[in-house]
């Protein structure tokens, strides 16, 4: 993918999770419900010892997460994985978007 095929609009929207979440060595792992997020699945949930999934992210991901505030654009967000992580960030704006139009289709955030 090339930035060209990036949508214009893409580095102004700010995501915001929609899930929680904590840290386990530095890295983020999000708490995902197993049996949904409406009431009768969160009473349900509430009986079981383990009610989540758990998905751990790399650090790529734990860099984004973090930053999927609501209020941090994703132009920023690039700008931060290029100054954290450098090289190793490349091709950024490229892999950015596709972690967010995954994050966004699993519906782990919100525009």
């Amino acid at each position: 993918m090339s930035s060209a095929s990036v949508p214009s609009t893409f580095l102004g929207a700010c995501p915001c999770r929609r899930l929680s979440w904590e840290e386990e060595g530095g890295r983020a792992v999000l708490l995902r419900p197993k049996l949904g997020e409406g009431r009768v699945g969160r009473w349900a949930a509430s009986h079981l010892k383990n009610p989540y999934y758990r998905i751990r992210l790399d650090e790529i991901g734990t860099l984004v997460w973090r930053l999927c505030d609501g209020r941090t654009p994703l132009s920023e967000v690039v700008a931060r994985m290029r100054r954290d992580l450098g090289g190793g960030a490349e091709p950024a704006e490229e892999r950015l978007y596709e972690f967010i139009r995954t994050m966004h289709q699993a519906r782990l955030i919100e525009f």
